[in-house]
Order: C-alpha cells, then structure tokens, then sequence
C-alpha cells in the first residue's frame, strides 16, 4: 500500500515512456533495477519499477515496494531536517557554531572541509576530522563533502541524544511513514535492492583493502556510515520511491518546518561561489541532469545510483531510485541517465 497520507492520483501515460526509457538503460548495463515516482504537491502522479533489485546472486525483480539504500539523500531529509527543528525550536542558530564551524558552513559545504575520508580507519571520527579534514579556508568555496554531514551528525545527536531516535520520532513518525528506516530489520531483505559486492570502490579510494567481504545487502554501503552503526549523518537512510516523495511533499507543504525556514532553505546561499547550494540542499548549475528545471528548483543525489528533485514553479516532484552499484560501482553516466527522466517527467 502506499505510504500513509500520499494519495496515488490516477496515471498518465508517460509512465509507458519512463518504463521503456529504464528498461533501455537496464538493458545497456547502467543499472540492474530502478523505482520512480513522479507526483505533485496534492499526490503521486506517476510511478514504477522495473528491473531486479538483486541480480546476483540471485535475482530479485524490482517493485514499487522495494528499498533501496538512499546514500545521500540523507543529507537533506534527514539530518538537515534534524539541524533545521532545532532552529525552528530555537536551540541554535545557523550562525551558531560548533566545534569551529557554523552551522550554516556545514549545511552549505563552505566549511573548507575535504570531500572524503575513510574514518573508520581512524579511531575517533571527530577527531580524524578536526586533525586531518581540513583542505581550504573555512567561507572561500564550495566543496561537496560527506565531512560536513559527519559534522552535522555530532551536532544533532548532542542536541538529541540518539540521532536514528530522533529521525524516527520527528520525521517517520511525524509521517507515519513504515517503509522509511536505518538498519533494515532482516525479515525486509527480500524487499531491499542490493549493492557493492565487497567495499571495492572505498577501497581504491582510500588505497587500503577493502574493509568488507561480500553482497552488501540490507546494510548501508557507505563505510562511515555502517562502521558508525548504521549512519554518520551523511548517508544510510533505506527507503521505498513513494516514502521518499512523502518527506518531499512535507518539505514542499511545510508540514515538518515553518515556511519562512523552508525557503530560507531551499534559496542559493552561495550565489558568488563556484557551486549553488542552500541549507542541505543542491540547487540546479545547468548540467545535463538540472538544465530543464526551473531556477527555484532544489534536490540532491547519492551515490549508489538515487535522486531526488523538486520543480516548485512546475510543482512537481521527481523520485528515481536505482542501485547502480550493483554488482560493482562501475562508471556511469547518471547526469545523462536523470536528465532524461526529468525531461520524461516534465
């Protein structure tokens, strides 16, 4: 069933032409499955699922209820929505800071931090970071960064003790949402779409061998984050294309934050910058995946083949999940591969 208070509008039919367009990509070898959804403010418009959601070693087909491991999209629904509650409930401010950075540097990737780092090689992440993070001068330019959700990850759980908790209670609860969790329970691995065969593509990054052995399957792939107990904040949220779109229909109508917040939010707060961002939040530069969307538009991406886009001035909302990084993390051109489904979409 879909998820509570998403009502599912009747279809159209340019989800044959989506369907067909996946299939096509599948068929080339981009991705063994995907989920979508394309809905308004009012509903789901549009949605599917095609392909197998585990290939190997054995196969899974791919449905509208399927799971997928969101990576970071959990930077914008998630733990930006944690840091912006506590805003709105006045226990910080954006220009407070926090172990040397504010929030707002944090939320925007002007921290001067570094994009990446295998924390779990280091003993304490938070140290690792502070010692070792740093790569240009805190303001100076935009540098997409899992260290600033790590960061944000801290402060949110000094803020609310447990931050899976906390998600729980202020966002899936809030929501009644039950297809949207860290740590799946395993009796729900029939319903997730697998990942990495091993930690390979971490391992080549961070030159070391790889820290896991096997299908990751039902455990998030990112390393800091599974490592750290299944989420460092930056990445490890699982969930269905249709929960998904229920937290982007919140952000849309306000339902969790104030409006004022929300478009403070979902503005550029980095217009001379080399990058367009807002609090959490990418907004379009026209590359190939973002130069049909409106100016206003916000959204965000993970790594293992997800994204998530909103066209207020066109007021839809647009979902596509896939795990291309199953069975290995092979390059991709997903730029293309998002841009054709949001042309499709629109």
């Amino acid at each position: 069933m879909p998820a509570a208070h998403v009502p599912v509008l009747n279809e159209v039919p340019s989800a044959r032409s989506i369907d067909s367009f996946l299939t096509r990509e599948i068929d080339v070898g981009s991705f063994p499955s995907a989920s979508y959804v394309v809905g308004s403010p009012r509903g789901i418009e549009i949605e599917g699922a095609v392909g197998h959601a585990v290939a190997v070693p054995l196969r899974v087909p791919a449905t509208v209820e399927t799971v997928y491991d969101c990576a970071s999209i959990t930077k914008p629904l998630i733990t930006t929505t944690l840091i912006l509650l506590a805003v709105a409930e006045h226990q910080i401010t954006l220009d407070d800071r926090f172990q040397g950075f504010t929030y707002r540097e944090l939320l925007t990737h002007t921290s001067g931090l570094r994009a990446w780092m295998p924390l779990y090689a280091y003993d304490d992440y938070l140290r690792a970071i502070l010692d070792e993070g740093r790569e240009c001068e805190r303001g100076t330019r935009v540098i997409y960064s899992d260290l600033n959700f790590i960061m944000l990850w801290y402060a949110a759980r000094a803020m609310y003790g447990d931050f899976i908790a906390a998600a729980g209670k202020r966002i899936f609860g809030a929501l009644q949402l039950r297809d949207a969790m860290f740590n799946p329970m395993a009796l729900l691995r029939p319903r997730i779409a697998a990942t990495e065969w091993g930690q390979r593509y971490e391992a080549k990054m961070a030159n070391r061998p790889a820290a896991r052995d096997g299908l990751i399957w039902g455990e998030t792939h990112d390393g800091n984050s599974f490592f750290a107990g299944g989420t460092a904040g930056n990445a490890g949220l699982f969930a269905t294309a249709r929960a998904i779109f229920r937290i982007a229909q919140a952000w849309v109508n306000a339902e969790l934050l104030p409006r004022p917040l929300v478009d403070d939010a979902t503005r550029n707060h980095t217009p001379r910058m080399n990058d367009a961002r807002g609090l959490g939040w990418q907004l379009p530069t026209g590359s190939e995946a973002t130069k049909m969307l409106s100016p206003r538009s916000f959204g965000h991406t993970g790594f293992t083949g997800t994204s998530l886009w909103i066209d207020p001035d066109r007021k839809r909302t647009m979902i596509l999940l896939t795990n291309r990084v199953h069975p290995c993390a092979a390059p991709i051109n997903m730029q293309r591969i998002r841009g054709e489904f949001h042309r499709l979409a629109l």
